[in-house]
């Protein structure tokens, strides 16, 4: 069994999708931790929809190139439709792999993977999300968690 960080995000029907998600994943994979969700401005030209974005840590016999075709069945699942000519479509459910390229750049990945694993090293750069995270401090202020069901 192996352990894979997610980062998930959510910019349409995000109240039903998020949760629908985290359910699904909980019912096809062991789901061991899952963040904060934070509401976060949208990165690129996805329209003025807000993203609520949080990040999982799974665990799962899947090899990397599997998970990633079992979650895109869950984005499939969930409404999700991928436009090749469009990749900042609005989405009710983008689930990504951990780590990827540049992702340490990024302040609606690194927030919440910080919050699960701050002691947690990135394989590029050594330094621990926590360390990474900080960073973004900033940005962090401008954030709102969401509350779902009495929890945040």
């Amino acid at each position: 069994m192996s352990s894979y960080y997610l980062s998930i995000g959510s910019n349409l029907n995000s109240k039903l999708a998020v949760p629908q998600c985290l359910k699904l994943l909980d019912q096809t994979f062991t789901l061991k931790k899952v963040s904060s969700i934070y509401e976060t401005q949208p990165v690129g030209p996805v329209g003025g929809d807000l993203f609520w974005n949080l990040a999982a840590e799974i665990k799962t016999a899947l090899d990397r190139k599997s998970l990633d075709q079992a979650l895109k069945k869950i984005e499939a699942a969930l409404g999700r439709k991928r436009d090749p000519q469009n990749k900042y479509a609005a989405r009710p459910i983008d689930l990504d792999i951990l780590p990827q390229a540049g992702y340490q750049k990024l302040p609606f990945i690194m927030i919440p993977l910080a919050e699960i694993s701050p002691g947690e090293k990135d394989p590029e750069t050594g330094k621990t999300f926590a360390e990474l995270a900080k960073i973004f401090e900033k940005e962090k202020k401008s954030y709102r968690k969401i509350v779902l069901s009495g929890k945040s």
